[in-house]
């Protein structure tokens, strides 16, 4: 396969990450607290990571055009499941700082999708 097919399914590829990302974060975010896997990392650390690589996976997939509006829905995304983590029944609650998290993950999966999506171009021109 040469390289520019390889490229030019970088966009399509990463849009199913992002989105099978956001399935995850979802089933994570809402499961109940005695369920959930045993950590290693921080909380605030893994909603940051979780959050940064669904950014940067959707920059990739939809490219600059809408940075903004993928932002804020991302963002709101966060701020949807930790409400519904604090209206939950067993063992979950919201937090802000997990919130803040989240937010910081978008942020910087914002750059780090525009920094990927330009090694990737300079491949394509190649």
């Amino acid at each position: 396969m040469k390289l520019d097919k390889i490229v030019d399914m970088v966009p399509r590829l990463a849009l199913i990450g992002a989105c099978v990302c956001a399935l995850v974060i979802a089933f994570l975010s809402l499961l109940p607290g005695d369920d959930l896997p045993a950590q290693n990392l921080n909380d605030k650390l893994n909603h940051f990571i979780a959050y940064g690589v669904l950014m940067g996976l959707s920059v990739l997939g939809r490219g600059a055009r809408s940075l903004l509006w993928t932002g804020l829905l991302l963002t709101g995304y966060g701020l949807l499941l930790e409400g519904l983590q604090g209206v939950m029944p067993f063992g979950r609650s919201a937090s802000l700082l997990d919130a803040i998290a989240n937010t910081g993950g978008v942020l910087i999966g914002t750059l780090a999708g525009l920094c990927a999506q330009a090694v990737i171009g300079r491949f394509a021109r190649r």
